[in-house]
């Protein structure tokens, strides 16, 4: 067999350069971009299989429990959407409206104090135990769901969780979240989250959820209901370091 000689060698690498730096054309541009569109919706339509899959297995009260949660969520949602509107229908109607501003500017300092980490809470809610190799995954996934379902304030062990916290996985197992150590590979983590207690309960216990993902991981999980779940750990206020106001 014939070895290429430099020039040929030359000559290949010459053509590689030119095709991969030349502008591509409109009819190349056309085709990356259907390749992409095509890609998305073969994702989407993976999803939604195997959505469709996990709930054609689901049990009746599965589904059931399911259907309330989501109607629950949406009771809440319009309750605040409500709320929202009585609030605006009085600013704008000048009754009452430096009053109304000075209470609403008050609960609002409270409501974010909540939210921020930098107030104690108290509530209806749940409390939920994971005993076992916890990983931050699973708290992370746990966190997210609680939220969905209109956890207003929630902590983990002795950490308050705000919209900044971090879940990180420890090295040997567990998870260390905002630096802290809350879980090895074995032990009982806690977490308090004030809400609507029913609707946070159904939330982990869908099918395919939390409750479901920890038994795949050899977690076990209580969940229970309390009509008085108290958040006491604090987060002190920090300035953010780039955001600034951008009105």
């Amino acid at each position: 067999m014939n070895n290429p000689t430099p020039s040929s060698s030359t000559s290949g690498w010459h053509r590689l350069r030119v095709v991969l730096l030349a502008r591509p054309g409109r009819g190349q541009l056309v085709i990356a971009v259907l390749c992409a569109l095509l890609g998305f919706g073969i994702v989407l339509q993976v999803r939604a299989v195997r959505t469709e899959e996990v709930l054609a297995s689901a049990r009746p009260q599965d589904l059931v429990q399911l259907l309330d949660s989501l109607d629950q969520r949406n009771e809440r949602l319009d309750s605040e959407l409500s709320d929202l509107r009585t609030l605006r229908d009085k600013l704008v109607s000048g009754q009452d409206s430096e009053r109304a501003a000075a209470a609403e500017r008050a609960a609002r300092q409270t409501e974010l104090g909540i939210l921020a980490g930098t107030l104690p809470a108290v509530g209806p809610g749940v409390v939920v135990r994971m005993t076992g190799p916890v990983s931050a995954d699973l708290l992370l996934g746990t966190v997210q769901e609680l939220r969905d379902a209109g956890a207003e304030a929630i902590q983990i062990n002795s950490v308050r969780v705000v919209a900044s916290t971090a879940f990180v996985p420890k090295a040997g197992g567990g998870a260390l979240v905002d630096g802290t150590s809350v879980s090895g590979p074995t032990g009982t983590v806690t977490i308090s989250a004030i809400g609507q207690s029913t609707t946070l309960a159904s939330s982990l216990q869908i099918p395919g959820g939390v409750v479901d993902t920890a038994a795949a991981d050899q977690v076990k999980v209580s969940v229970r209901q309390q009509d008085t779940v108290k958040v006491n750990a604090l987060r002190p206020l920090k300035a953010p370091d780039y955001a600034r106001n951008g009105s």
